[in-house]
């Protein structure tokens, strides 16, 4: 029952709804009022969807669009102030002590630009040459742990350090999982620069300065002085060519503090070299050239390179010592004579020499 004046069309259907049904499903009712235009005697849609929220502006009363206010609506980030330096990672075999900031003073709004320079700063600390040991602690940690191969399988693995497998960021990381190695010595991926030592911070192998500053840019001197200016020693050059058959002859004690040693070995056919550190063979002494390693490993400060270079028809072609320095330990240099009638040694000794020596090359 009812009269038609009784059914009125607003009470079933709201602006919203006529004003879809007026100008398709995307329109809506004008939310905004006007003396001019009366709700109840003009039906003001939206025939577009709304814009989206930022896109006009209050400014004095009025609402403006950003566009015509150009870059003064634009919030650049800035710094905060810097956090106090973490206390060092560890208490021994060389750690990191960093702080940080952070871009939220104010943080960057409406197309302004993010803070430039690092939002962290790092310096080395307790430095002592443990480094392998400790990672080897952390590798050692998870071999109790099963490592699931397949869905029907899992083993347990002796787990080891990555040193010669990878470089770079990927020593920073467990070899199982993405588990961070931080504060941890690693090989940069790259040559790195006379002086400076490469740490994981983050799980990155970043690199340090001889200063032991991330990212200060401070380089030894070929004095092995850091930021020095290379005036503080003098290039001295000597050569041996003797030794005795079947011995192993020391031609060479290494003083403390020597540094940017070089030792080559021209004629290791019938000779080679041999390396002891504190009274112990490192590389060969047993009569016979050594394999090529690196001692005690390439994490450690300043290690012993090895390299035996072969022909392309596999014989030794020659035999290459090198120790960045400075040294720490009471290291003799040797050479062994297989014959003395068909070869006698072939060394020349090459040094730079400062309070410590500098540079010693054999060839």
């Amino acid at each position: 029952g009812g009269s038609v004046q009784d059914r009125r069309p607003g009470l079933f259907y709201g602006v919203d709804d006529q004003c879809r049904i007026a100008f398709g499903s995307s329109a809506t009712a004008c939310s905004f009022t006007n003396d001019d235009m009366a709700t109840c005697r003009v039906l003001s849609c939206h025939i577009n969807p709304f814009g989206r929220d930022g896109v006009w502006w209050c400014l004095k009363g009025r609402c403006v669009s950003p566009f015509t206010l150009g870059s003064s609506m634009m919030v650049h980030g800035s710094w905060s102030s810097w956090s106090e330096f973490s206390v060092c990672s560890r208490t021994c075999g060389g750690g990191i002590t960093y702080r940080r900031r952070q871009c939220n003073n104010p943080r960057p709004a409406f197309g302004g630009t993010m803070c430039k320079e690092q939002d962290t700063e790092a310096e080395l600390c307790n430095q002592e040459s443990t480094q392998l040991e400790f990672m080897s602690q952390q590798c050692s940690a998870t071999d109790q742990k099963l490592l699931s191969v397949s869905p029907d399988s899992s083993s347990v693995y002796t787990w080891i350090p990555a040193v010669g497998y990878s470089s770079g960021d990927a020593q920073c990381k467990l070899i199982r999982g993405s588990q961070f190695i931080d504060e941890m010595w690693c090989e940069a991926a790259h040559t790195a620069p006379r002086g400076s030592i490469s740490a994981c911070l983050g799980g990155k192998c970043q690199l340090f300065g001889c200063d032991g500053v991330m990212h200060s840019g401070k380089v030894e001197d070929v004095c092995g002085v850091c930021g020095g200016n290379g005036f503080t020693c003098q290039f001295i050059s000597n050569t041996y060519s003797s030794g005795e058959a079947g011995e192993y002859v020391t031609f060479l004690s290494l003083p403390l503090n020597a540094s940017q040693v070089h030792v080559i070995n021209t004629k290791p056919v019938f000779t080679h070299l041999a390396v002891l550190v504190n009274d112990k063979y490192v590389v060969s002494g047993d009569g016979s050239p050594g394999l090529s390693i690196t001692y005690p490993s390439p994490l450690e400060k300043s290690p012993i390179i090895y390299n035996l270079f072969l022909t392309p028809d596999h014989l030794p072609q020659n035999e290459e010592r090198t120790i960045s320095g400075p040294i720490t330990d009471k290291i003799h240099i040797q050479v062994f004579i297989v014959l003395p009638q068909r070869s006698l040694s072939n060394i020349s000794e090459k040094f730079i020499k400062w309070k410590r020596i500098g540079l010693i090359a054999f060839s």
